[in-house]
C-alpha cells in the first residue's frame, strides 16, 4: 500500500508540517498531549488543508492508540491472551513512535505523508480541496 501521495508540501509550510507530524508524540510528556497539540493546531491552521489534515491524522492515530492500549489491557486480564497482549502492545508502541518520525522526515522533504490506514480519512478532506 503507498503511504505517499504527489501532493506537495509548500516551503513556506514543512516546518509546520513536520511539526505538527512531531506533536502527536506530545503525549509522552504531557498527558493527553498527543491529541490537545494537534487540535490546537488544526484549530490555528485551519486555512491551511495540507496542516489541517496532517493534524487530523495524528489526532486520529493516537485516539486509535488508545483504543488500542484499552483493547491491550482487557486481553492482558484475560491471562492466557497475556502473550498478544505483549506483542500487541510492542507493535503499538513502536508504530505510534515510527510513523510520526516519518511523517515528518517527508514533511520537512516537501512530500506529504499518509499515515496507513488511519490516513485514508483525513485525505478526503484534502481531496476536496
Amino acid at each position: 500500500m503507498e503511504t505517499t501521495t504527489t501532493i506537495a508540501i509548500a516551503p513556506e509550510e514543512r516546518g509546520m508540517a513536520a511539526i505538527t507530524h512531531l506533536s502527536g508524540l506530545a503525549g509522552y510528556v504531557i498527558p493527553f498531549g498527543g491529541v490537545l497539540v494537534p487540535i490546537i493546531i488544526w484549530m490555528m491552521k485551519k486555512d491551511s488543508p495540507v496542516i489541517s489534515t496532517i493534524a487530523k491524522q495524528a489526532i486520529l492515530l493516537n485516539v486509535i492508540a488508545f483504543l488500542c492500549i484499552g483493547v491491550l489491557i482487557a486481553l492482558a486480564l484475560t491471562i492466557i491472551l497475556i502473550p498478544v497482549a505483549i506483542i500487541g502492545g510492542v507493535v503499538l508502541f513502536f508504530a505510534a513512535i515510527v510513523l510520526p518520525i516519518v511523517g515528518a522526515i517527508k514533511a520537512s522533504d516537501g512530500t506529504y505523508y499518509r499515515y496507513p490506514v488511519i490516513g485514508l480519512i483525513p485525505q478526503q478532506t484534502l481531496a476536496r480541496v
